[in-house]
């Protein structure tokens, strides 16, 4: 079983901007990303953990995965 790799979203934006330093993403738009389903994420409390490998597939190839689940809370 493969481990996803979650982040923040500070923490992927960290990590998108490694690897592309003039990337025009931010941190709003990843949080749409996540909030419309396209990029796969859990909520935990008000925090939004980003499954990284979605969110990089979803700027790569407008393929994101499965909808997001929602942890502890709502």
């Amino acid at each position: 079983m493969a481990l996803h790799r979650m982040r923040t979203i500070p923490e992927a934006l960290a990590e998108i901007r490694a690897l592309d330093e003039r990337s025009a993403v931010t941190p709003y738009c990843i949080r749409t990303l996540c909030k419309s389903g396209r990029v796969r994420c859990i909520y935990s409390g008000r925090k939004i953990l980003v499954d990284l490998d979605s969110l990089l597939g979803f700027l790569n190839d407008g393929e994101g995965g499965a909808p997001s689940a929602a942890v502890g809370g709502e």
